[in-house]
């Protein structure tokens, strides 16, 4: 005898494989948008204290070159509201000299004084601030690595005698003028000097601990 009535099993078998078919016949026609673009962000705008110091810099600069020459400035920027110029190696005394003794700029009070090595210089920098102007500025200048030599500033700041002793041992920069210009750190027999990238303890440094290195 025939079952007219099928099973539960064969509409379920039935209905699974009418399903493919339907999600096809669902999903016809349906064209995916790409998400709305993103609005461009908005530029940030300049911090003012950096728009500030850089106005700065310049009118400082005008003012050195008019002292001290056309193109002793090599560079000016700003590190968020400090201005910075740059200095030309053989101008470097004669400018400073000018910040500090002229009546109008009195830069008199030393911050920083501190070197470091790049890959093709040495670059010195210098913060020193003027009560008169109630500004603190940063002065840089560069030297060659070899041979690495700038004017000291000791007859301007005694008080730089050991920072520049200091810049000596670790960056190897001989300062012409300097009165007792020797090692600060390291002692006398120490080859080499410390900070440079190109130092090797091993080659460098033949006496560690009293004991001589093969």
């Amino acid at each position: 005898m025939t079952d007219e009535n099928p099973s539960v099993e064969q509409a379920g078998e039935q209905e699974k494989a009418a399903t493919p078919e339907k999600t096809v016949a669902a999903t016809e026609g349906i064209v995916k948008k790409d998400p709305p673009a993103r609005p461009a962000k908005a530029p940030t705008p300049p911090d003012p204290r950096v728009l500030e110091a850089t106005a700065y810099a310049e009118s400082l600069k005008d003012e050195v070159e008019r002292a001290c020459g056309a193109g002793v400035v090599a560079e000016i920027s700003a590190t968020k509201s400090l201005p910075v110029l740059r200095i030309e190696q053989a101008a470097w005394y004669p400018v400073v000299k000018y910040l500090k003794e002229d009546p109008e700029q009195q830069f008199v009070y030393i911050q920083v004084f501190a070197g470091t090595d790049y890959k093709d210089y040495i670059e010195v920098i210098f913060e020193v601030h003027s009560f008169t102007r109630g500004r603190r500025i940063r002065l840089k200048t560069r030297t060659p690595r070899d041979p690495a030599e700038l004017a000291s500033l000791t007859p301007l700041f005694a008080g730089l005698n050991w920072e520049e002793r200091e810049v000596y041992d670790l960056l190897g920069i001989q300062f012409t003028g300097h009165p007792d210009l020797r090692r600060i750190m390291m002692w006398e027999e120490w080859n080499g000097y410390p900070l440079r990238k190109d130092f090797s303890e091993f080659e460098n440094a033949p006496h560690i601990g009293g004991e001589t290195r093969e």
